[in-house]
């Protein structure tokens, strides 16, 4: 049942591979202790998920300190429950189970300020392949709001200099066009020779300096080197600093890729000095 599960979620919803092994790993991990401790397999088949009860799954959440990682299990067993009802037209469990409140982090964004500072040291350096590559992965996921994962899987294909545009496919295999700014194009083809002179065997656009394809790991160094953050950190400040310059939260949601306009919403949690400034630049009755 599990195996089909993932493969519903891989074929039909489209969901990620590092999504779709999380599902995995929880999964497995619940039905283990089923097995171990109440003698029963909950993903043996729908009868025997049925047999779970709620103080079995909190049992088995109560293991699990952090309330992050007790609220993405419940997501896992909630997900198989609905596949059960929705794919199957089986009944699932006779009760709901319920997700831990988790605190409101608010993503916190970094000042402008310090933006500008790094994107000056950078160009203060010698021109080279690595400062260029560098520079670029950062220009991505701060200047164009790219995810980690979709910075390392950019492909030079989907660069279209002539068009002022990048391409991006993102979660659930959806594409979107995010603008090439001047600055952002000015560094494409300063280093698309460079990168073609180490004659890589790939199509990625971001690779190392022996032209193998960039690992994702490798973004967070680059973000660690020149901002001491991660790249998360710049995604985030990409949205809230458009959010506090007057951009629609519909707009910032098309150029963030997000499926729905509530999470696009968390980045208006921005100051209040620059919310004053931006309702006194573009509200017409300010």
């Amino acid at each position: 049942m599990l195996d089909a599960f993932l493969e519903y979620l891989a074929g039909v919803r489209k969901l990620s591979p590092h999504t779709i092994a999380a599902y995995r790993q929880d999964l497995e991990g619940w039905g283990a202790f089923c097995r171990e401790w109440h003698g029963f397999d909950p993903l043996a088949g729908p009868a025997q998920w049925r047999q779970a009860q709620p103080a079995q799954l909190w049992a088995w959440l109560s293991r699990y300190p952090k309330a992050t990682t007790r609220a993405r299990k419940v997501a896992a067993v909630r997900a198989m429950d609905r596949y059960l009802r929705r794919v199957l037209r089986e009944p699932g469990l006779p009760w709901v189970p319920t997700s831990p409140k988790l605190p409101k982090a608010l993503p916190k964004a970094l000042p402008q300020e310090v933006l500008a500072q790094s994107f000056a040291a950078l160009e203060a350096q010698p021109e080279s392949f690595l400062k260029l590559r560098d520079w670029i992965a950062l220009e991505l996921l701060y200047g164009c709001g790219l995810r980690r994962s979709e910075v390392a899987a950019l492909q030079v294909s989907q660069v279209h200099l002539p068009l002022g545009q990048i391409h991006i496919l993102g979660k659930g295999s959806k594409w979107r066009v995010v603008p090439l700014y001047p600055a952002l194009r000015s560094l494409l083809e300063r280093y698309l020779p460079l990168r073609q002179a180490l004659k890589p065997s790939h199509d990625f656009l971001l690779c190392s300096a022996q032209g193998r394809p960039l690992h994702p790991r490798a973004l967070y160094e680059i973000v660690r080197a020149h901002l001491g953050t991660h790249p998360h950190a710049l995604r985030h400040s990409f949205a809230t600093h458009l959010l506090a310059g007057g951009a629609s939260v519909q707009a910032v949601k098309e150029l963030l890729g997000h499926a729905s306009l509530a999470t696009t919403q968390k980045y208006l949690a921005v100051t209040p000095a620059e919310l004053r400034a931006a309702y006194e630049k573009y509200h017409p009755r300010a």
